[in-house]
């Protein structure tokens, strides 16, 4: 069976129409996320501080705390700044781009729903796309790696940054030493499965992990 879109993914959804939420909640919950749901700003602003999603449908028009009020309290806390969030707006909200873009909003999905669009659009929101912030499509994920020497016995894990005809870029758990000839094992992504025998050129250490940049060897 094929995993539902938004299987274990979980969403606070924010409108003062309970319709709305109700139809909301049982389109996300379909596709598999678990779902929460606010009548107004200001509570939603006390669930995500207990318990921060991870997407936010947030209505732009209620009363008492709107929309943008709620953005605005997000982006001063460190702890929610960078949940991504998906405006729900009617025709004339769509004036507010620009203030919706500098608030780092992630999407816009506009009223009367197409649920099935609903859905897509926080699938991929999740999946790492920023149509307002001009990130069409998700960020590509890094493949898990391990290196190995030449008896086969793994000497570090972690992920392939990039790789080419001739190299790899790789994140590293602990140092190689430059000159080190080793094979390279991709355990996830598009080069799954493959083995490069491969000699460390270069190494830098970023925020505690090593980078490793390989050049791939024949024998």
């Amino acid at each position: 069976m094929a995993e539902l879109p938004l299987a274990s993914r979980r969403i606070l959804v924010v409108d003062d129409q309970a319709s709305i939420r109700g139809l909301l909640h049982v389109a996300l919950t379909e596709a598999g996320a678990d779902v929460s749901t606010a009548s107004g700003g200001a509570d939603a602003i006390v669930m995500v501080g207990v318990s921060p999603p991870d997407l936010i449908l947030l209505d732009l028009a209620m009363p008492g705390m709107t929309g943008w009020q709620v953005l605005e309290a997000l982006k001063a806390s460190r702890k929610t700044a960078l949940i991504p969030v998906v405006l729900q707006t009617s025709a004339e909200d769509f004036a507010s781009f620009d203030k919706a873009r500098k608030l780092s909003v992630a999407a816009f999905v506009s009223k009367p729903f197409r649920l099935s669009e609903v859905v897509e659009t926080c699938r991929r929101i999740l999946g790492g796309a920023r149509p307002l912030q001009g990130r069409m499509q998700p960020a590509p994920e890094e493949a898990r790696i391990e290196i190995r020497d030449s008896s086969d016995k793994v000497l570090s894990g972690g992920t392939l940054m990039d790789m080419a005809t001739r190299g790899a870029q790789v994140d590293l758990q602990r140092p190689l030493m430059v000159a080190q000839r080793v094979t390279l094992v991709v355990h996830e992504g598009p080069h799954m499965g493959s083995h490069h025998d491969a000699e460390v050129r270069w190494i830098t250490q970023v925020d505690g992990r090593y980078q490793h940049g390989l050049r791939f060897v024949q024998g």
